[in-house]
C-alpha cells in the first residue's frame, strides 16, 4: 500500500474549489430561461415596476 496524495489537503481548500464551481456554474446557467418566457420578460418587468 502507497500512501495516496490527497487533492484537497485540508477542507479550507475544498471550500474554494467548490465555491469557484458553483461560481463557474451559476455563471453558465444564470442568463437560461424557458421558451417563450424571454419574449414576456420586457412586459412583466414593465408591470412590476408600475406597481
Amino acid at each position: 500500500y502507497s500512501k495516496r496524495k490527497e487533492q484537497f489537503p485540508n477542507e479550507d481548500s475544498l471550500d474554494r474549489f467548490l465555491v469557484s464551481q458553483f461560481e463557474i456554474y451559476n455563471q453558465n446557467f444564470s442568463a437560461r430561461c424557458h421558451n417563450g418566457f424571454n419574449q414576456t420578460r420586457a412586459e412583466l418587468t414593465a408591470m412590476f415596476k408600475e406597481a
